[in-house]
């Protein structure tokens, strides 16, 4: 394997507040005004199931009709590119099973993994999807203290002998990587690899998808939080105090280093929509910016700026706390048609009772209309 030169960029940062006054963003000259349809993902004891919403530019509604997305358990893995949600749910130490639903159609399909095994003991640690392959990656328990790594990539279009595994260690004396994550981008499948036996470092391992080769390696350091693909294509790799862009085809990194008192923060924010100018929508923990535990963000890669929706800058304390209860941020989302911000929320006093939001963005962040619902907002889907 080949691992590519850095390129290291220390690039300005900043975090902006927003009030309705704020002239600190921009709206991209975009006018609401079209109807939407949205399917909300919500937890509830344990399950997930789907809210059907209608939306207007001025509001949204319940929709009565039931939805062709089935309630399951909560996943043990998940994975979500685009419209299309991907999970995988552990049944015995040697089995498991990989379900997909395309929002885009509503189209839905299920496959039980690793029959090919018997009495095994293994374990799935991350999953993803490319518009014709689905990926799992897993270790398999070998002896009582050692497991062997691997990524099963499936043909969901085949019947029979629709696998190959494939193998992240190809010599004995190689690192033994654990995989924590998956991406996929430019054909390739990005592997976050971490050795905690050795080093305590991490690697990314890339996996040409034409043939299920490893092709590239490129050590990342020690302590990254997460991967994920961003709409240039790259890989964006998550720390604690820096981000960086893993160039998809040269495997060129480019840094992009924070001050503490203007750290994004989105290493914990896995389902995390961008918008078509290539800003992404989270949620964060405020710090001082806000007395509620997680709030609202926007972060714009391309300008390296993060505007935070602190509650108290939108809405009045009665709003808060009396007419929406407003507890804590679950989700955010974004609705393209309409420009504007989607945020799930959990309500203060109920453990299944939360609302979705609407707001205009800044620089005058606005609140459109608040919908209450059951259960708790977990992943939204706009059409």
């Amino acid at each position: 394997m080949k691992t590519y030169k850095l390129i290291y960029a220390f690039l300005a940062f900043a975090i902006i507040g927003c009030s309705k006054s704020d002239n600190g963003g921009d709206d991209g000259g975009k006018t609401p005004g079209a109807d939407a349809a949205y399917n909300l993902l919500v937890t509830q004891d344990g399950l997930v199931s789907s809210t059907l919403i209608n939306a207007t530019p001025e509001i949204t509604t319940l929709n009565p009709a039931i939805s062709p997305f089935e309630e399951m358990t909560m996943p043990d893995l998940v994975f979500k590119e685009g419209q299309v949600y991907t999970t995988y749910h552990k049944d015995t130490n040697c089995s498991g099973k990989l379900a997909q639903f395309d929002f885009a159609d509503n189209s839905s399909e299920s496959l039980d993994l690793f029959l090919d095994m018997e009495d095994c003991n293994l374990i799935a640690t991350a999953i993803a999807h490319s518009s014709t392959r689905l990926y799992v990656a897993y270790g398999l328990q070998v002896s009582a203290s050692k497991y062997d790594y691997f990524v099963r990539v499936i043909d969901p279009s085949k019947t029979e002998s629709n696998f190959v595994d494939v193998p992240l260690k190809a010599e004995q004396p190689d690192p033994t990587y654990i995989p924590k994550e998956l991406a996929y981008a430019n054909n390739r499948l990005f592997i976050l690899g971490h050795d905690e036996d050795a080093s305590d470092e991490y690697h990314l391992l890339v996996m040409d998808s034409a043939n299920n080769s490893l092709i590239h390696e490129v050590n990342l350091g020690f302590n990254v939080k997460q991967i994920f693909r961003n709409p240039s294509d790259n890989i964006i790799v998550s720390y604690s105090e820096l981000h960086s862009e893993v160039d998809s085809g040269t495997m060129e990194v480019t840094y992009t280093n924070y001050e503490p008192a203007t750290n994004p923060h989105f290493t914990g924010s896995k389902f995390n929509p961008f918008d078509d100018t290539g800003r992404m929508y989270y949620e964060m923990p405020p710090g001082s910016h806000s007395s509620y535990s997680i709030i609202p963000a926007v972060y714009d890669f391309a300008n390296k700026l993060a505007v935070i929706y602190a509650y108290e800058n939108f809405l009045t304390e009665a709003e808060r706390n009396f007419e929406y209860e407003i507890e804590s941020t679950s989700m955010v989302g974004y609705d393209e048609k309409n420009d504007y911000i989607l945020i799930g929320y959990k309500k203060t006093g109920s453990a299944n009772k939360g609302g979705l939001m609407r707001i205009k963005p800044a620089p005058e962040p606005e609140l459109i209309d608040n919908l209450n619902v059951d259960g708790i907002p977990y992943k939204l889907f706009v059409k």
